[in-house]
């Protein structure tokens, strides 16, 4: 892919945005028993025995108030939600170009 389509695809993502985009993408790729599985994980069930899934998931920016922190809010089937925040502490010090391998 030419580099000005890259640029068309991720415009001007920022790193924290790429990690919340590959969050996001990791947890929504397959149903949470298979995620569970893959990563040799016990399963979260419901009381009767069928897997808790996820209902919702969805990107946030922390606050929206002057703050880099991004995030993902996922909202599970027994009901909980649970907030994944990407915290800023350091940025990059020299630019960032993105590619695809």
């Amino acid at each position: 892919m030419p580099d000005d389509d890259l640029a068309d695809e991720f415009g001007e993502y920022a790193p924290e945005e790429l990690l919340q985009a590959l969050v996001l993408s990791l947890l929504t790729s397959a149903d949470l028993d298979e995620l569970c599985d893959d990563a040799d994980l016990p399963q979260v069930t419901h009381d009767d025995g069928l897997p808790v899934t996820i209902t919702s998931a969805r990107t946030y920016r922390d606050a929206g108030v002057l703050t880099l922190d991004r995030g993902v809010w996922l909202e599970l089937s027994d009901g909980s939600v649970f907030g994944l925040t990407v915290q800023i502490s350091r940025r990059p010090r020299g630019e960032v170009t993105l590619r695809r391998r």
